[in-house]
């Protein structure tokens, strides 16, 4: 198992507007509905993520680039990390120093907000 330890920090709402907009196709890659959204985690060290499936950006109007998933858990909550995935470059995202998660339940709360650490367990 890897564990991670990092701070929350604010986004630019582009997963909230994607996954808004594209509910079906998340919930049919992941077997259940995400709470639109997600938690950016800025840790030390670059993760690069070990992709368990994928959504085929064209599905979503975006076919420049696909988001990679990787089951993971959050604080113990069963969770996702997505990492938009240039198809010619390869980057995306906010770089692999912040890790975009995603959870069934929201995750960011009067109790957790930017600045708190979290830690990021991921499998294998």
């Amino acid at each position: 198992m890897r564990r991670f330890r990092g701070t929350i920090q604010s986004g630019v709402k582009h997963f909230t507007t994607r996954m808004s907009k594209y509910p079906e196709a998340f919930e049919k890659a992941t077997g259940e509905k995400l709470f639109p959204g997600t938690l950016n985690v800025k840790v030390a060290e670059q993760v690069h993520i070990r992709e368990h499936f994928r959504i085929i950006g064209a599905e979503i109007g975006e076919p420049d680039q696909d988001l990679l998933f990787e089951v993971c858990r959050i604080n113990g909550n069963w969770a996702y990390r997505i990492r938009p995935y240039n198809l010619k470059t390869g980057g995306g995202g906010h770089g692999d120093n912040v890790l975009e998660i995603a959870c069934s339940k929201q995750i960011r709360s009067i109790e957790l907000q930017d600045g708190d650490s979290v830690e990021i367990e991921f499998f294998g």
